[in-house]
This record gives C-alpha cells, sequence and structure tokens, in this order.
C-alpha cells in the first residue's frame, strides 16, 4: 500500500490496483470509495497501533470484489417490477 502513496501520473486509486489487483473486478466509481476508505482506517489504526480494523476492511473489500467477479449484481444495479409477474416453471 505504501507504494501506491508515492506520487505519480496516475489517481491514488489507479495506484492502489498495483497491490490490489482483485479492485478491477469493481465497478470504477467503488474504487473511490475502497480508497478513502482504507486511508481513513488506516489512519484510525495508527494512532492506536493496532491494524486488526484494517486487514478486516481489506477482506470485506476483497470478499465484495470476489462475489462481483462470480457474477452477483447489488440491488442498486436490479431492475424491480413495480407489480409482480407470474412466470411459468420450465423445470419440467
Amino acid at each position: 500500500m505504501a507504494a501506491s502513496l508515492a506520487p505519480g501520473g496516475q489517481s491514488f486509486p489507479d495506484r492502489l490496483l498495483g497491490p490490489f489487483p482483485w479492485l478491477g473486478f469493481l465497478p470504477e466509481p467503488q474504487w473511490e470509495a475502497f480508497a478513502a476508505e482504507i486511508v481513513e482506517v488506516a489512519r484510525a489504526c495508527a494512532s492506536i497501533s493496532n491494524f486488526d480494523r484494517l486487514f478486516i476492511v481489506l477482506a470485506e473489500w476483497k470478499s465484495t470484489a470476489e462475489a462481483t467477479a462470480g457474477g452477483y449484481t447489488g440491488d442498486d444495479r436490479l431492475d424491480w417490477l413495480d407489480e409482480p409477474a407470474a412466470v411459468e416453471d420450465h423445470r419440467g
């Protein structure tokens, strides 16, 4: 993570793709949220010299990326029906 903090031509979230390649499975708008959260949590952890919470946050984001890579679609990206609709049962 320290390497991604070095100045460069890319944005901070883009530089995070190096140490966290699984970030590429998340929609790009979530990269900013990830970057902001890990910086906030890392600072808080550093203030108490305990980084357990940072590892938990990283694991949660990685799990979200794994779910997205596996085909999970978040509720905010689904089209919902206003009224229930009957469908045929094609199982036989």
